[in-house]
């Protein structure tokens, strides 16, 4: 009997030892949200919501100055990827943080957020959890409206009259859609445009949404079967589907593999920092809309930078004036353009960013990382010094922090 209770003792308290470890092991980081997040680390944050001409309200986040400074320098824009959210300029260490970084190298830090995801769920009218019209939009739309509302608050509470501006992914296609269109001056007020990973063309992907891409008869109605008309949340299901391709043949890792966002863009972390995975899990993917996907569905098979096709003549005829979906053009766009991007891409493919490299008319610098996967150029432990140094020296010569 007493064998029997001491065994029970030992058992319990090596419980408790294993319970009070994996507590401790928990990142509250995980728990935070965006303004928390950027509190912990010791910076000031403000939360701004900037309406569209369409109604929709966007949540912009401000880091006004750096730890240890209190005077305001000039202002950029950081703009997030597809499915992703402002929330990725802050997740890793202020010494690795794009947005942290900025900070305290003098400049006024806004991160935008694209109408749909987390920190950018409302409208003016209508309800996103009720109403299938919020979800009527594409980055046609990010693009058009929520770019340049992003762009006139700042100017409007920073009284400047130009930004600098990096995008990362779907961030960059929002850039070159609009930055290229004549009928816009919003090009007029960008002093710098830094494009991470960028992208234009999809026809090469790696990634494997190739795999649902790929239906050339009807690819609005597979994607309304699958996922309906709302918000692109897949199922448990079709996330193992897309992770056979991804993490099967990369890297096996449940954490990673369940998560959408690391499944698209790349489930290989080898630049990432381990410790850090439970909080990029936690805090992506943040959502898009199941049309944003059907637009990415069409350009890969159209091979064209073009807007949304509404699928027959007549309703383009109804919204563009013409029976084909416009065409996008980057070679109007003149503001001075910083190019960082990997062959090992699956989203910004070398053979797609070529297509960039052709009609770009004022590259002022361009690397290419080895090595680098989609998100690596904002989770990435070494991008602080393969990226950012650069893409800091390059923005200091057209738009300085102070």
């Amino acid at each position: 009997m007493l064998l029997y209770i001491l065994n029970f003792l030992l058992f319990f308290s090596l419980c408790c030892f294993v319970s009070q470890s994996q507590v401790q092991k928990h990142d509250p980081d995980c728990d935070y949200n965006i303004t928390q997040l950027i509190q912990s680390k010791g910076y000031p944050c403000e939360e701004h919501k900037v309406i569209t001409n369409d109604g929709y309200i966007l949540g912009v986040f401000r880091i006004p100055h750096g730890r240890n400074s209190s005077s305001t320098g000039r202002p950029v824009l950081l703009q997030h990827g597809l499915l992703d959210a402002a929330v990725t300029w802050v997740m890793n260490f202020p010494d690795q943080s794009l947005a942290f970084i900025l900070a305290d190298v003098g400049y006024d830090v806004w991160l935008g957020n694209a109408r749909g995801n987390y920190y950018s769920r409302a409208h003016v009218k209508y309800n996103p959890d009720r109403d299938i019209e919020f979800w009527d939009f594409s980055w046609d739309e990010m693009a058009k409206d929520d770019l340049p509302s992003m762009i006139y608050y700042i100017l409007n509470v920073t009284k400047y009259e130009q930004i600098g501006y990096i995008g990362h992914s779907q961030g960059t296609m929002m850039a070159f859609a609009e930055f290229g269109n004549l009928n816009s001056i919003i090009q007029n007020n960008i002093s710098f445009y830094g494009a991470l990973a960028p992208v234009a063309h999809l026809a090469y992907i790696k990634s494997p949404l190739k795999y649902l891409f790929n239906i050339p008869k009807d690819p609005e109605y597979l994607w309304h079967l699958l996922f309906g008309y709302k918000e692109f949340l897949p199922s448990s299901n079709i996330i193992k589907w897309l992770a056979k391709y991804a993490c099967g043949s990369v890297i096996w890792d449940p954490l990673v593999c369940e998560n959408i966002l690391l499944v698209i863009c790349g489930p290989d972390k080898k630049n990432m920092n381990n410790t850090r995975m439970e909080v990029y899990v936690s805090h992506e993917p943040d959502g898009t809309s199941v049309k944003n996907m059907i637009h990415f569905a069409q350009m890969f098979l159209s091979k064209q930078f073009q807007a949304y096709d509404y699928g027959s003549p007549q309703k383009n005829q109804l919204h563009y004036n013409q029976t084909t979906p416009p065409i996008y053009s980057i070679r109007p766009m003149k503001i001075p353009t910083a190019i960082f991007w990997s062959h090992d891409d699956w989203l910004a493919d070398p053979d797609d960013v070529a297509f960039i490299f052709e009609n770009i008319q004022n590259l002022i610098y361009e690397k290419y990382i080895l090595g680098y996967s989609h998100l690596d150029f904002a989770w990435a432990m070494t991008a602080n010094k393969i990226i950012y140094e650069d893409l800091i020296n390059q923005m200091q010569k057209y738009h300085p922090s102070k």
